[in-house]
């Protein structure tokens, strides 16, 4: 199961709480909350800055006390602050297809092109040619909560000390995009795995080089072919680099220098067959361990790759409803007191186009 919440007891919507009416993206407060997560000189803010440091200090005080509404209005602050980077970085989601930004309000759904009539066949004598018809389908595209959040210390908002600050939402951050890297790639495997007709998909106990070529080799007409997996699957290209030649009825096999180098700095190729080989990073979920607890677990399924055409329109879009909203709670497993931060996305591989994706599946990682 997909998991991408972070679980709350008593959870407070910070929305529901805040107080100060006046406060906004552009507020003075939080552009030197800002600064001094960053570890910036708040003096280059003039005489705003000691009464914004002021302030600050007395909403970690306030909030250390149980204040709700301090809480409500720390953890907004801390939203206007890290919602431009997690925006930012959501823009990436690009590389995969589409992007899309939409309202909260607003619903999310699919137009995709299609075509009805019959398809073109040799005029006959003294008949006309026939002819398609373009044929827009609509459905809805459901959304996926994803959460970062982190253990805060209120106290060390009071002493101004934001190291923590600065360590958490960065954390924040990274959790929320990794989480929609791995949602994303999940979607798109579903979707071609469940979907009838055309496919281009190989799934096996161990990556072979027959199955790859076979994908890579249907793909190709859409495109100049990319793999992307983790580095699992990935480097299983590795091996195949080289030549097999013939001198004089005598068999020479080899490896290219150039390719050598690239193994080296690499530690896998770039190339392979025309198609580019790129590594998705695969980092550790340090919250959660492998079933014999020796390791920790990796974020984003093992075993998966995708070959995906460049220079056409990708069918993956992606979209991101509205932008962060926080809230606050004890966490479920630990009891410490958490801030959590929420975005609602969703993905789409479009119907019909399923075919313009290859797959790429090593059940001896797999991890899904």
């Amino acid at each position: 199961m997909f998991n991408t919440t972070i679980e709350l007891n008593n959870a407070r919507k910070d929305a529901n709480y805040i107080t100060n009416s006046d406060l906004h993206a552009h507020s003075a407060v939080v552009e030197i909350f800002s600064a001094m997560v960053n570890g910036e000189e708040v003096g280059k803010f003039g005489a705003k800055a000691d009464k914004a440091v002021a302030y600050i200090k007395k909403l970690g005080e306030r909030a250390e006390s149980g204040d709700t509404a301090a809480v409500a209005e720390l953890n907004t602050i801390r939203r206007y602050v890290i919602e431009p980077a997690v925006l930012k970085e959501m823009k990436l989601l690009g590389l995969f297809g589409s992007f899309e930004q939409v309202g909260f309000d607003e619903s999310i759904e699919r137009e995709v092109p299609g075509f009805v009539g019959e398809g073109a066949r040799e005029q006959a004598n003294n008949g006309d040619v026939p002819f398609i018809a373009v044929a827009k389908e609509r459905y809805p595209v459901g959304t996926q909560t994803i959460s970062g959040g982190y253990a805060v210390d209120y106290r060390r908002v009071a002493l101004g000390d934001m190291q923590y600050e600065n360590e958490g939402l960065a954390l924040v951050k990274t959790q929320i995009y990794n989480k929609t890297i791995k949602y994303v790639l999940v979607t798109v495997y579903n979707a071609i795995k469940n979907a009838t007709g055309v496919k281009y998909w190989v799934e096996a106990a161990g990556l072979t080089k027959a199955g790859a070529d076979d994908v890579i080799n249907k793909v190709r007409p859409n495109g100049k072919p990319t793999v992307f997996g983790a580095y699992g699957l990935v480097g299983q290209f590795t091996p195949w680099a080289g030549y097999v030649g013939s001198i004089n009825s005598n068999t020479i096999t080899g490896i290219s220098e150039k390719t050598m180098n690239e193994i080296a700095s690499r530690g896998l190729l770039a190339t392979y067959n025309g198609a580019n080989i790129v590594e998705v990073p695969n980092p550790y979920n340090e919250y959660e361990l492998i079933a014999d607890g020796t390791n920790f677990a990796k974020l984003m399924p093992e075993g998966l790759g995708f070959v995906v055409p460049t220079g056409g329109q990708s069918p993956i879009k992606t979209w991101l409803r509205g932008g962060l909203t926080s809230m606050t709670g004890e966490d479920v497993k630990t009891g410490k007191y958490i801030t959590r931060f929420d975005t609602e996305v969703a993905a789409d591989v479009a119907k019909g186009k399923e075919h313009q994706i290859g797959v790429l599946m090593d059940t001896n990682l797999s991890t899904l």
